[in-house]
């Protein structure tokens, strides 16, 4: 009975969660969230840059 409850409790969090996530208010942010990875203000050291310093 209590695993019952503990199961309809948890598939309803994770509906309402799913939810939230979707919900059209949120995509600018996420999408910029996304494109943190790939921005990268600092340009790419030559490798004869690293290699003169060792």
């Amino acid at each position: 009975m209590l695993s019952g409850i503990i199961t309809i409790v948890l598939t309803l969090l994770f509906v309402a969660v799913w939810a939230w996530a979707w919900q059209p208010r949120h995509k600018q942010s996420f999408d910029a969230t996304a494109r943190l990875a790939l921005d990268d203000d600092a340009p790419p050291q030559a490798q004869g840059d690293r290699e003169s310093r060792a």
